[in-house]
């Protein structure tokens, strides 16, 4: 046992150069480090690029009187938009909307939003509907998503970074 303790004393490190060398980082595994590195940041602002973003806002919907067609597939009605917590600081053309009741969902399109509110806090808006299942839903107070689709996650990230 004693000799064992003395074969690893005399393996102390005595000289200069051997303690620079075995004190090294391998230069193999810093570049192999930074190579990996490199590729998991290049991964994550790939899929940050192919990442649609999207805005969704809700809030409640009053819905007046529907005029149009009896035979037209969809029509332009213009409803009261009172939204929840947040509220597109944007005019928004060509977002889809989609009117929840307990009865029916009615997917549409919003052709202008007014920038205006009235003094319950309601915007109004001219929106393209399929008339079938908004009839159903005529002179009701209903609910709604309203999905705005733009840009991707990653230009997101830089115009909230850079202040655009």
């Amino acid at each position: 046992m004693e000799e064992k303790k003395k074969e690893e004393r005399s393996f102390e490190l005595r000289s200069e150069k051997v303690r620079s060398i075995v004190g090294q980082i391998p230069s193999s595994l810093v570049r192999y480090g930074i190579t990996a590195i490199g590729a998991v940041l290049l991964c994550i602002v790939a899929v940050a690029y192919l990442l649609p973003y999207k805005q969704v806002y809700s809030g409640t919907a009053v819905i007046h009187e529907i005029g149009g067609e009896q035979k037209a597939a969809s029509t332009e009605i213009n409803v009261l938009l009172k939204f929840g917590e947040k509220r597109p600081n944007v005019l928004i053309e060509g977002a889809s909307i989609e009117f929840q009741s307990a009865v029916e969902v009615a997917k549409g399109n919003i052709l202008s939003l007014s920038m205006e509110r009235d003094t319950l806090g309601r915007q109004e808006a001219l929106c393209r509907v399929p008339l079938r299942p908004m009839k159903k839903m005529e002179h009701r107070e209903v609910d709604f998503l309203l999905t705005i689709h733009s840009k991707n996650l990653l230009a997101h990230f830089f115009s909230g970074f850079l202040g655009k």
